[in-house]
């Protein structure tokens, strides 16, 4: 993903945008600065997903083969023939390395600590939006993997509203406690109540739902995005099919489109494109079948090493990325490079760095926010064998006592 600098002044004008049934402990993030250029950035988001996402592409509304039992055995594997081959795949097994859940738990950290650098209030709604989907999906993924693997999604989605997962408050955010429901139900749906495309953005780790993405929500994109999952989840077998059947989760999703059916079945319209469109078209709002399902994990259900895809040697993820840090000088040639800042604790030294171009860090300090900040664009990259071999060997001369 690129590094986008600053499009113009950030001006102090806030836009509050409180809803009526608004909780008064999330009222605090209803409000926001729609003239704000601020952009939050989330390459360290996109490069874990782009590990841990298998993309499977569009459907052409196939059935899976059937399954039959293996040899010596009468049980068969359970898939869903309508849907077993449709949307993204995540290597769950990956959460059996303690180093990828780390990993892990250092970018929900940081997330999770963001609004207490910045204010939320200072960034716009697609902003704010972009953030609300990131790090709900990061914290999904980071309770799934403390809880791993005794877990059960297919019980955990089926009532999410009453599930205790989802009910827990597992974050802090703005001085806040928060559980992954408040996220969904208590701050993104009345601060968004307009557009249903919203429902989309929020990972639940089975096949009958949208699928997760390989990249990171950005502000910048987040619209775009959320209509492309829309478009891959109603043009599927998961989402559509004959004979006037929709996915349950439009029922479990109501709220989100004003509770109204007729206001589902036009939204589904509105992205149908195959021969499917005529039956949902003539089939009543109020007599469609919202009951396709697949409570299947969207797993690829094997043991995967977690840097599998992508060329690395011994060192984990953690040693093989870099934050490089350019001078804003042109012509000064200078370079700094550190290692990747879920392994060095840089969550904590340096978050601003990470998720704020240069401009944004400047425009920043000049508020008045108390960061120590170097005038640099931030990016990371993949180092070579020889430059991992290098950081090796120099944390390993540090390590040794001197004689």
């Amino acid at each position: 993903m690129k590094l986008f600098g600053i499009l113009g002044l950030l001006l102090c004008t806030v836009t509050l945008n409180v809803f009526a049934s608004t909780d008064s402990n999330f009222e605090k993030f209803m409000s926001s600065n729609n003239s704000s250029d601020l952009e939050i950035q989330y390459n360290d988001l996109d490069q874990f997903l782009e590990l841990s996402v298998l993309v499977l592409g569009p459907s052409n509304r196939e059935k899976a083969p059937r399954v039959s039992a293996k040899t010596g055995t009468r049980l068969k594997g359970r898939t869903n023939r309508l849907t077993g081959l449709e949307g993204n795949r995540f290597y769950f097994d990956n959460f059996d390395n303690d180093e990828y859940v780390e990993i892990l738990r250092g970018l929900k950290e940081s997330l999770e600590a963001l609004p207490s650098e910045v204010a939320l209030s200072e960034f716009n709604s697609k902003e704010q939006l972009a953030y609300w989907l990131n790090l709900y999906n990061f914290t999904f993924l980071h309770e799934l993997a403390v809880n791993h693997p005794d877990y059960k999604l297919n019980k955990i989605m089926k009532d999410e509203q009453d599930a205790d997962f989802l009910n827990k408050k597992v974050l802090v955010v703005s001085d806040t406690s928060l559980s992954l429901n408040d996220i969904k139900y208590n701050i993104v749906l009345p601060k968004y109540k307009s557009d249903p495309l919203t429902a989309y953005g929020f990972i639940s780790g089975v096949i009958g739902a949208p699928s997760i993405q390989s990249e990171a929500f950005t502000g910048k994109t987040v619209f775009k995005q959320l209509k492309e999952i829309a478009f891959d989840f109603v043009n599927s077998n998961r989402g559509t099919y004959y004979g006037g059947r929709i996915s349950v989760f439009y029922k479990n999703h109501l709220a989100f489109f004003d509770n109204d059916p007729s206001v589902v079945k036009d939204h589904v319209l509105d992205y149908l494109q195959d021969e499917v469109y005529s039956e949902i078209a003539n089939m009543p709002a109020d007599q469609l079948d919202m009951g396709i399902s697949d409570w299947n994990d969207a797993s690829l259900g094997e043991k995967r090493a977690y840097g599998a895809g992508i060329s690395y040697n011994n060192a984990a993820f953690l040693d093989s990325a870099s934050v490089s840090q350019r001078s804003g000088n042109e012509g000064s040639g200078g370079s700094m490079s550190v290692q990747n800042f879920v392994a060095e604790g840089l969550v904590s030294k340096s978050r601003l760095n990470i998720r704020f171009s240069a401009e944004e860090l400047e425009l920043l300090q000049a508020m008045g926010k108390r960061h120590e900040v170097r005038n640099g664009v931030i990016e990371l990259k993949e180092l070579s064998e020889e430059e991992v071999k290098a950081l090796e060997d120099e944390k390993r001369l540090k390590k040794e006592p001197l004689n």
